[in-house]
């Protein structure tokens, strides 16, 4: 899909999203109407603040976008970074009663050996980041009319590094052109299970480059933090299911 715009149906839905103040939440409310409610509204990881804010707003549809997002520091506060990614996530799956729920999740869920994984690989986190969100997801699968979006995005603008890994593949792209997609996804009301929404393969350094043309180079091996070599997502069915929607709505 590339730099294609996505144009996106209005919708009388009501919805909610969780972690609205995050990258991908603040861009979400640009492209949709919905309720986004700061943290000291809705906290994910007390089960009263859920129930209560879901009661109040009674939305349709559930964005599940809060996450603990640090990667090298899930290493040192795992119990921080568990609770928010996977008591989080239960408790909002609960207090969802129902509602559609939708998920989003990571490519860090794979170990990186080999790249271009498709929905049905087998997930192998390699940090703790990654098993949160896995954990996550085991949650999420138990309950009904759920969607889990397995994605990967950065923010708008300048690189915030010095540097950029050489050594790392994904699927990445800018958050302008990810989150259009995640909400066309979420509206599908007859689109559950698994999904990969994401970008063109390509490495850490070169996506980089698009926004920050003398970033730097460094290699994974250069910090502590384990993290997979390469953790490209095939993002065909989505394509498929996308193209026959864009058909259907002509």
């Amino acid at each position: 899909m590339g730099a294609e715009k996505i144009k996106i149906k209005k919708s009388k839905l009501k919805i909610l999203v969780t972690g609205g103040s995050g990258t991908l939440g603040t861009e979400i409310q640009k492209l949709i109407s919905c309720a986004a409610p700061r943290a000291s509204e809705l906290d994910v990881t007390d089960a009263v603040s859920c129930s209560r804010a879901i009661k109040k707003y009674n939305p349709d549809i559930i964005i599940h976008a809060a996450a603990w997002t640090d990667v090298a520091g899930a290493e040192t506060k795992k119990e921080k970074c568990w609770t928010v990614n996977v008591t989080g996530t239960q408790n909002i799956a609960q207090a969802a009663k129902g509602r559609r729920l939708v998920f989003i999740s990571t490519d860090y869920v794979f170990d990186g050996e080999r790249g271009n994984y498709r929905e049905d690989d087998i997930p192998n986190p390699r940090n703790f980041y990654a098993l949160t969100k896995l954990a996550g997801e085991l949650i999420i699968r138990q309950y009904p009319d759920t969607l889990i979006i397995r994605t990967a995005f950065k923010p708008e603008g300048a690189w915030l590094y010095p540097k950029a890994f050489v050594d790392q593949w994904g699927s990445h792209d800018f958050v302008s052109e990810i989150a259009p997609q995640l909400v066309r996804a979420a509206l599908m009301k007859d689109l559950c299970g698994i999904i990969h929404i994401a970008g063109k393969r390509m490495s850490m350094y070169d996506l980089a480059r698009r926004v920050s043309p003398h970033v730097g180079k460094m290699s994974r091996a250069d910090i502590a933090t384990p993290l997979p070599r390469d953790v490209s997502l095939n993002i065909s069915k989505w394509q498929t299911i996308s193209s026959k929607s864009n058909r259907a709505r002509k």
